[in-house]
């Protein structure tokens, strides 16, 4: 029986209706691509592994994680835990780049505990997977959390690569949402993403999705700087304060402009 999220649901679902104001401002101008981590373990450019915490009450699955991601070169998984107490004891401040954190567990949940892992360490990143659709309880704590959150559905671990490649981008300070939400979104009238094209919202889909520039431009069979292009204009569409990560910020925006449609829930998963 997993903990109830009802205390927690009172609290952060506030704000999350598209139409309410747009995201808090964070401080996410230094946190660019080229992120660099702490301890001098650089994330960016292979020079060193990217360290990785790995939390979830299934004993088989979190095993076969973190043989997955040893396997993996520039990985290196130095906290494993079943639940959120044992979590809170062996992942320590400036140890971890990315927390992968199951949301539902046996003595809490992965977005309390992903809220105390960056109040003790503001730079770790949160990459939350779960077999529901829980985007908008997600989206609402990551508004106010140092840094922002990704979120993956469970059924991810079944491709090993784009696990991967996730956690790469987000160490990297990208946001990475799973795709099935993403293309399942639903842009709301009233807000500045209506007003994009039907080719700078596919873009910022894309991109929202984790992937950068070469990639989408691969999927679209259009050119890198025709991609750039795009997101150059969707970023004047958006009207992004100065000084900030274009990319993150306009993937934020994404978030709180649209609401996902849909179950996520796989038939016969363990949560």
């Amino acid at each position: 029986m997993y903990a109830p999220f009802t205390s927690l649901e009172h609290t952060v679902f506030a704000g999350s209706d598209p139409s309410q104001p747009r995201l808090a401002r964070r401080d996410i101008s230094a946190r660019r691509d080229n992120h660099v981590s702490r301890g001098g373990t650089a994330v960016n450019g292979g020079r060193q592994a990217l360290r990785v915490a790995v939390v979830d009450g299934d004993a088989m699955l979190r095993g076969l994680v973190h043989a997955l991601l040893e396997a993996q070169p520039g990985i290196e998984v130095v906290a494993s835990a079943a639940g959120q107490r044992e979590a809170s004891e062996v992942i320590r401040p400036s140890e971890v780049d990315v927390a992968l954190l199951n949301v539902e567990l046996s003595d809490g949940n992965g977005i309390a505990l992903g809220l105390t892992l960056q109040d003790r360490d503001p730079d770790v990143r949160i990459l939350l997977m779960s077999s529901i659709n829980m985007l908008a309880l997600m989206r609402s704590v990551s508004a106010n959390a140092p840094s922002p959150w990704s979120y993956l559905a469970k059924h991810s671990l079944s491709r090993p690569g784009d696990l991967v490649r996730a956690l790469a981008a987000v160490a990297r300070g990208r946001v990475v949402i799973e795709q099935r939400l993403v293309d399942r979104s639903e842009v709301s009238p009233t807000t500045p993403l209506a007003g994009l094209s039907a080719a700078q919202l596919r873009v910022l889909q894309l991109v929202a999705q984790g992937k950068g520039n070469g990639a989408v431009a691969e999927e679209l069979d259009i050119t890198p700087k025709a991609v750039e292009a795009q997101l150059t204009n969707t970023y004047k569409a958006l009207d992004l304060p100065a000084g900030v990560n274009n990319r993150v910020a306009a993937v934020l925006e994404f978030l709180q402009q649209t609401a996902s449609t849909g179950a996520l829930q796989v038939s016969g998963a363990r949560r």
